[in-house]
């Protein structure tokens, strides 16, 4: 039986949700702004558009809303606060089971500091319905790096190639760096435009539910 290589954020679980949720707060308790949801908003995409790590995005907060806090100490309090918001869809650990108990192997390979990664598998159990994790960070490469997918199939145990999947909603790093990989690939676009150039997904899906579903239909 082949093997499938699910991203984590916004693919197993909701991260944009979490993400808001953790911002809401985080403004309040340090009265910042107005404690609107659109400013809680603004928060959120500061940290996904304007620096690279949440290490990064600690230390700029003092320039942004005058927090005198120590930025390590911004640090150790988000990676406790901001995973726990994160849940896992029932449905999503049944699907990753049924896949599990028909022979396929499973595997998380995601972009990002790997103590923060774990923290939200974690979190949520994921441990438990994968037979391996590997983040950016460890692997010392981020997708769509093929080495990446290649660290993640030798800690797997697998080959790289068309018996092996990928999903993600990354299209530049999720499906460009399965399809250098060599996997087959499943795109959850989230009402994101498909590239008009580059490769081509074999798959587009609405919910990794979806994706599930193709894996395990396929042969």
């Amino acid at each position: 039986m082949g093997f499938a290589f699910f991203d984590l954020d916004d693919t197993l679980v909701d991260t944009a949700s979490a993400l808001r949720s953790w911002a809401l707060d985080f403004m309040r308790e340090h009265r910042l702004g107005d404690g609107s949801d659109a400013a809680a908003a603004e928060l959120a995409a500061r940290r996904e558009h304007a620096v690279s790590s949440w290490v990064e995005f600690a230390e700029n907060l003092h320039g942004w809303y005058g927090i005198a806090t120590d930025p390590r100490e911004l640090y150790e309090r988000i990676i406790v606060d901001y995973p726990a918001r994160f849940t896992l869809d029932p449905a999503v650990a049944e699907g990753l089971t049924r896949l599990r108990a028909d022979g396929w192997q499973l595997g998380i390979v995601t972009n990002g500091a790997a103590r923060m990664q774990h923290a939200k598998i974690e979190r949520v159990g994921l441990h438990a319905y994968v037979d391996m994790v590997l983040a950016s960070e460890s692997a010392g490469f981020d997708k769509p790096d093929v080495r990446i997918f290649e660290i993640a199939a030798g800690k797997l145990g697998v080959e790289l190639g068309p018996g092996g999947w990928m999903v993600g909603d990354m299209f530049d790093k999720d499906i460009t760096g399965g399809i250098a990989a060599g996997l087959r690939t499943i795109w959850l676009p989230h009402g994101v435009p498909q590239p008009a150039d580059g490769p081509r997904p074999e798959h587009t899906a609405e919910s990794v539910l979806e994706a599930i579903a193709l894996i395990a239909a396929s042969e």
